[in-house]
């Protein structure tokens, strides 16, 4: 009992000489927001679809095409058709980024 006395004596002690109200230290590295790299388009499918809880086969279900089309758009494969990333975008609830190289291949 003499040891928790004494460690919440030296808590004490050892809070008590702390300035509070100085700003932490901080790492320049820390503050700065890391730079996102952008996702492919099947990525953002890929990552938004497993948001939603959906399996690759139930996606292709709602989205009228076949398992095998998922599978390639997500890993990069092949990129959506306008109308299937239209259909998509609709089942995920959007949120879909396209940047100019993935634009320019559909």
């Amino acid at each position: 009992m003499d040891k928790y006395i004494f460690s919440g004596i030296l808590i004490a002690t050892l809070l008590s000489m702390v300035n509070h109200r100085a700003p932490l230290p901080q790492n320049k590295h820390a503050i700065e927001p890391a730079v996102q790299q952008a996702l492919s388009i099947g990525q953002q499918i890929q990552l938004n679809r497993i948001r939603k809880g959906f399996s690759q086969k139930y996606l292709a279900r709602l989205a009228g095409v076949s398992l095998k089309t998922i599978n390639a758009i997500e890993k990069g494969n092949i990129s959506p058709t306008p109308n299937e990333l239209y259909k998509i975008q609709e089942i995920i609830g959007g949120g879909i980024v396209i940047n100019g190289d993935a634009l320019a291949r559909l």
